[in-house]
């Protein structure tokens, strides 16, 4: 009987051992941020506690893509149109061993009446040289102007996210690089 039972310990610890940090979403996840231009020229921004940025999803669930992008848009109370997928990052940290990747979207807005969504403290629309130069996160930032300024191109580059108190200042590894450029204007 004690072996019956000290070979279920050692089972369940081995589970549990293999189990750990690979099957856990928290670690390697992608995000998908959406930049949502509307009519005016401004792009939807969100709030949570003091960092601005364009809405995201963490996508860790068990969602095809349209659906994690339909339930986030949900959130904002808004519809979208013309969405295209405008970078794919990667994304490395010096406090851990997990990358993840970051897909970066741009849409048009099409209708709905926007809302704050419970997780944020503010969402709004601005202008869009100021909403860039409001994006909290310096990797957010560059990407996004890099995104508005040359539109016809699929981006792709490298960050290193590090931990500095509460904060987690990013750097620039490897400069943007075309992953795809369309031929048009």
């Amino acid at each position: 009987m004690k072996t019956i039972v000290t070979l279920c310990v050692v089972m369940l610890c081995l589970l549990s051992c293999n189990n750990d940090g690979h099957q856990d979403p928290t670690h390697n996840f992608v995000v998908q941020r959406i930049i949502i231009l509307n009519e005016k020229n401004e792009i939807l921004m969100s709030r949570e506690e003091n960092v601005w940025a364009t809405p995201s999803l963490v996508y860790n669930k068990r969602q095809y893509l349209k659906e994690g992008l339909d339930s986030l848009l949900n959130e904002y109370g808004v519809k979208i149109k013309n969405l295209e997928l405008r970078g794919q990052f990667s994304y490395k940290y010096d406090y851990h061993p997990y990358a993840t990747l970051r897909n970066y979207f741009v849409a048009t807005y099409d209708s709905g009446e926007l809302k704050t969504p419970n997780r944020m403290d503010d969402a709004k629309w601005i202008p869009i040289d100021q909403a860039i130069e409001k994006n909290s996160v310096t990797s957010i930032k560059e990407i996004t102007q890099q995104i508005m300024k040359y539109p016809n191109v699929i981006w792709g580059g490298s960050f290193m996210v590090s931990h500095v108190g509460d904060n987690h200042p990013t750097k620039m590894i490897e400069p943007f690089y075309p992953l795809f450029q369309s031929k048009e204007n």
